[in-house]
């Protein structure tokens, strides 16, 4: 990090040693929060990089002085202070993606921004943000700080015409390698505040595959040839498409992904995932977010086979296109008989975000040798026990089309492989119906589109 110069400069001109701007400026968080003002829209980082001495010390103040903010960010924790039903009225929170904080919906404070991933940090610089919290690792021996595991969404453009920047210190947090143009790193002298909060990161370990998590994954494996560069993201199917690449004996493997999972600690080991052929950033896994536990975050800790770059840039289509044989996979909740995917609401309810799956689909064709998959499981039991298709003759009353079926390539579930690219309305309907549950061919068959 040597080289490398704080974008943001003058902060603390004539300061000296960042040691001793890092003194000058550290304070306690309700001095922090003391410099966001009522009617200030924040920008904050989130998920394991949430703020939670600066979101304490701030919802305090709120409640004091009846103020009022703006909130932009997503994936926030559900044991946030400012998100609690008594701060109702005091905090309006928007995100392009809903995690849990879809549970605090019915509180009316809570709103979806549809946008894709790679557009958060345009969307967060369009709502003039005055003040951005940010949570850093602690500085590097030349002041640098990491914005480790979930600050990628935060962009620099969002730092830079802030008004007041905020850094609480999470020593707890590791550092990770850079892109080398210090984009994931912020140096002491380009903020206005530090606060520390030592905190262990919340943890996901890696979830668990089924049986039928395996089954579709070793259909995904059979599309992946050496060399290629895949994309997937968290869950037991994605761990499950990890162990079949692996005891598939693929080679040459590389990836970029929105998302940097545990699955990818095992393929690196074994060799599978070397990125020996990718175009774009050759020999380094590329990700924007680490999703997972301390193994993870110990094999990925200032390790250069890695490469940590912002959202906008990771899930860009055309950075996407720029390696060859891209293979994106992506889940869904359901795919009409047209082959329209729905991938984020429970009819009209928000239940996620349309994220980065566009993205990668469009970036995957794009890519020479690409090919874009949809992965899901033919049907899901309700609460009650009863069995419903997620290959459906039309998506339900208000459900949102993530991905157009003038996208859709290949879609597998655990009967098997449709590949709807070119394949008119009627033979793409057939093609989706033999993969679908046995239970509801007869009911599809009779739903076809003439």
């Amino acid at each position: 990090m040597q080289n490398m110069i704080p974008v943001r400069r003058g902060r603390m001109a004539g300061a000296g040693d960042w040691r001793q701007q890092y003194q000058a400026l550290r304070m306690t968080a309700a001095q922090a929060a003391a410099l966001i003002r009522s009617g200030d829209a924040v920008a904050m980082t989130s998920s394991a990089n949430w703020p939670y001495g600066v979101d304490a010390a701030l919802a305090a103040r709120l409640r004091e002085s009846g103020g009022h903010i703006e909130l932009n960010t997503l994936f926030a924790p559900l044991d946030t202070a400012l998100l609690a039903a008594e701060n109702t009225e005091l905090v309006d929170y928007n995100a392009n993606f809903f995690s849990g904080e879809r549970l605090l919906a019915a509180h009316g404070n809570i709103h979806f921004v549809p946008t894709h991933l790679s557009a958060t940090g345009d969307w967060m610089a369009s709502r003039r943000p005055r003040a951005a919290v940010i949570t850093c690792s602690a500085p590097d021996e030349n002041g640098w700080m990491s914005r480790s595991l979930w600050g990628a969404h935060v962009h620099r453009r969002v730092l830079e015409q802030a008004e007041v920047v905020i850094a609480e210190i999470n020593d707890q947090l590791p550092a990770f390698a850079s892109d080398g143009e210090g984009h994931m790193m912020v140096h002491v002298s380009e903020v206005d505040a530090v606060v520390e909060n030592s905190r262990p990161p919340a943890e996901h370990p890696p979830v668990p595959a089924d049986e039928t998590d395996r089954t579709i994954a070793g259909y995904i494996a059979d599309l992946v040839p050496d060399g290629a560069c895949v994309q997937f993201g968290l869950g037991g199917l994605a761990n499950a498409v990890g162990e079949c690449l692996a005891y598939a004996g693929k080679r040459d493997l590389g990836i970029q992904s929105e998302v940097l999972s545990n699955c990818v600690v095992e393929l690196m080991e074994r060799g599978v995932i070397n990125n020996s052929r990718k175009q774009t950033c050759p020999g380094r896994s590329v990700g924007a977010y680490f999703v997972g536990d301390r193994r993870l975050w110990d094999f990925a800790r200032d390790n250069p086979a890695f490469c940590f770059k912002e959202i906008d840039w990771v899930n860009d289509p055309r950075n996407i296109a720029r390696n060859d044989n891209v293979v994106s996979i992506n889940n869904a909740m359901e795919i009409d008989l047209t082959g329209q995917v729905n991938a984020e609401s429970v009819g009209p309810r928000q239940y996620s975000g349309t994220g980065g799956q566009l993205e990668w689909v469009l970036g995957a064709q794009w890519s020479r040798g690409g090919k874009s998959i949809i992965a899901l499981r033919s049907a899901y039991r309700d609460r009650s026990g009863a069995l419903h298709s997620k290959i459906v003759p039309q998506l339900a009353p208000g459900s949102i089309v993530t991905t157009p079926r003038t996208c859709v390539q290949y879609v597998v579930t655990e009967y098997g492989v449709a590949d709807l690219r070119y394949k008119s309305v009627l033979e793409r309907a057939r093609a989706l119906i033999a993969i679908a549950h046995p239970d509801f061919r007869e009911e599809l068959v009779r739903a076809l589109p003439l």
